[in-house]
């Protein structure tokens, strides 16, 4: 069996952009007409997106053998069939692509998503097939686009339990580097991949959504309003923070807190491994204490909070002492607090 791949941001190389992006972009026409008469569901799109590209990057071994490492439910009997779908794909592929043995294990009555999802992808993580086929069992509650979301309206998805995954289906789009360099099936790949992270285990879940919720407090403080304004890196690592970056609550207020720290030591032109200023030290323990409102901790908790990424930070105490603020137990957490 085909080794799973290791995810890489950028899919596609300027090559296929030029040669094969107009390709995919006329493969893909049929389908999008179907989708926008509801015809397809957003999993069944999203999947045949991934399918266009990825078979027109590699026609001759895109495709791995079965994997074991998630269960197919069986799709309902309105489901769009393999065989149905590689008709319509053959209409718009090149002549020296129409028959290409790759495709052929495609000639099947099977369900084309229970299908694509039941082999491995070259060069694609599991865990992509793995969030599309928990979006068609309504596990992951994804919404799909065909724009890019900013920082603001991912986080805000976030905070109600949802993401999003972008599908770019503009021809400059598909024929160009995007949102910082990456090709339109590396975005949608990004966005499945982030989408099991954030779901895939639900109290950890749960517990980042409670996070993003407070997050989203915080960014309409007025001082941090202006920080996005004033520094550049601050507002990068802010926006990381908000919208890509997934993890258990502590590491995220762990993260939280140095990237605040760090919008003081820009502004005072120190090295990041430089201690702050007496007076300056005084005043972010002031600020940090105010960004935290939302979270409502004790006073024990604050304090905790506030050895976070120091010297003084009594680890495990600490680390049990924020992990009950900030979520519920996680079964595999307490072995990580230090």
């Amino acid at each position: 069996m085909l080794r799973a791949g290791r995810f890489r941001h950028r899919l596609l190389d300027d090559t296929f952009l030029k040669t094969q992006g107009p390709v995919a972009y006329e493969c893909l026409q049929p389908f999008l007409s179907l989708w926008r008469q509801k015809r397809l569901s957003d999993v069944e799109i999203a999947s045949i997106y991934i399918f266009i590209f990825a078979f027109l990057r590699r026609p001759k071994d895109f495709l791995g053998g079965v994997h074991n490492e998630f269960p197919i439910p069986s799709s309902n009997d309105t489901a769009l069939r393999s065989e149905t779908f590689l008709g319509i794909l053959r209409e718009s592929l090149p002549a020296e692509l129409k028959q290409a043995k790759s495709l052929r294990r495609f000639e099947s009555p099977r369900p084309f998503v229970d299908f694509f999802c039941s082999l491995s992808w070259r060069s694609i993580p599991l865990a992509v097939p793995k969030s599309i086929i928990r979006w068609k069992e309504q596990i992951y509650p994804l919404d799909l686009l065909i724009t890019l979301p900013t920082p603001e309206d991912v986080l805000n998805m976030q905070a109600q339990g949802r993401r999003c995954i972008s599908m770019l289906v503009e021809k400059d789009q598909i024929l160009n580097f995007v949102e910082e360099g990456r090709d339109v099936l590396g975005f949608i790949v990004h966005d499945l991949i982030h989408a099991d992270h954030f779901f895939a285990d639900p109290e950890k879940a749960l517990a980042q959504i409670e996070f993003c919720r407070r997050l989203r407090i915080v960014v309409t403080f007025p001082d941090i309003q202006q920080m996005l304004e004033e520094d550049d890196s601050f507002r990068r690592e802010f926006h990381y923070l908000m919208s890509d970056m997934n993890s258990v609550p502590l590491h995220l207020l762990k993260t939280f807190k140095a990237i605040l720290l760090g919008f003081y030591k820009r502004q005072l032109h120190l090295e990041m491994t430089a201690e702050l200023p007496a007076a300056a030290e005084a005043k972010f323990t002031h600020f940090f204490q105010g960004v935290l409102a939302p979270w409502k901790l004790s006073a024990e908790q604050l304090i905790a909070a506030q050895r976070l990424n120091t010297a003084q930070y009594k680890g495990r105490e600490d680390g049990e002492l924020l992990h009950q603020a900030l979520s519920t137990n996680f079964h595999d957490e307490t072995a990580n607090l230090c």
